[in-house]
């Protein structure tokens, strides 16, 4: 796997921490990985990702939301706006960026996903695909919510809130949105699935997986998911060729 590069990416509330993986030849189409509430860009799951799509042609771009690992961007005035405010300047960033040529995608994970939807939905970046991994439609139905909510406020400074909305209900058709899950996610609920692909403009396409967790723990189901990520951005046009590394 090719090294990636750290990298910081302004904000208006303080910088935010990257790290980009490179294909061989750039500039090249770019995905940005977007990571749960309480996660970070590196979990093994993004660098997987990066290996995957690295060798088909694809940059990938992994990044800490303010207030989570590396980043030092302040999270106020809530969750849900900073992490916004957060998506679209990484995205103004990598459209600025040399080594970015066609199209920009996104792919969350669990809260991750509910982000890149809210983004995506706006309309204010060009973006060639997005898929969702285990993302709720509902976050007032996501397993002890209430619990959840209180724990984020311990671990942010300021008792920082989750804000609004709580549900993907008035969000803009997004089209082009592959939508991931697993029956028996611990967390989200695994219905949570159906709504968000209903909401979905097309072409969309939804995969359920029988015994997959929240997480994708298990490794046949993380290849799965990486395989359907990636064949998805390349069925949207993010590369000339067809997969040959992965079959």
């Amino acid at each position: 796997m090719r090294e990636g590069q750290a990298i910081s990416i302004a904000t208006e509330a303080g910088p935010l921490a990257a790290v980009v993986h490179l294909p061989q030849r750039i500039p090249s189409p770019v995905v940005i990985c977007c990571h749960g509430m309480l996660s970070n860009k590196d979990s093994s799951k993004y660098i997987d990702i990066a290996d995957a799509f690295n060798r088909e042609g694809i940059a990938v771009v992994r990044f800490d939301f303010s207030g989570c690992g590396e980043s030092q961007a302040s999270p106020l005035p809530d969750l849900i706006t900073s992490r916004v405010r957060d998506l679209h300047a990484v995205l103004d960033h990598v459209q600025g960026a040399s080594w970015a040529s066609g199209p920009v995608g996104l792919l969350g994970s669990s809260m991750g996903g509910y982000i890149a939807c809210l983004v995506a939905s706006f309309g204010r970046h060009d973006l060639g695909g997005l898929v969702c991994w285990a993302t709720p439609f509902d976050l007032t139905k996501i397993t002890g919510a209430r619990e959840v909510m209180e724990n984020h406020q311990r671990i942010l400074p300021g008792g920082v809130g989750i804000g609004l909305p709580l549900n993907l209900g008035a969000m803009a058709p997004v089209p082009g949105v592959l939508v991931l899950h697993g029956r028996q996610d611990e967390i989200v609920p695994w219905k949570d699935c159906l709504d968000l692909y209903h909401h979905a403009g097309e072409p969309k396409r939804i995969y359920i997986m029988e015994t997959a967790d929240h997480r994708f723990a298990d490794p046949a189901w993380r290849e799965m998911a990486i395989r359907m990520s990636l064949e998805w951005f390349l069925e949207r046009g993010f590369v000339e060729s067809v997969p040959t590394s992965m079959p």
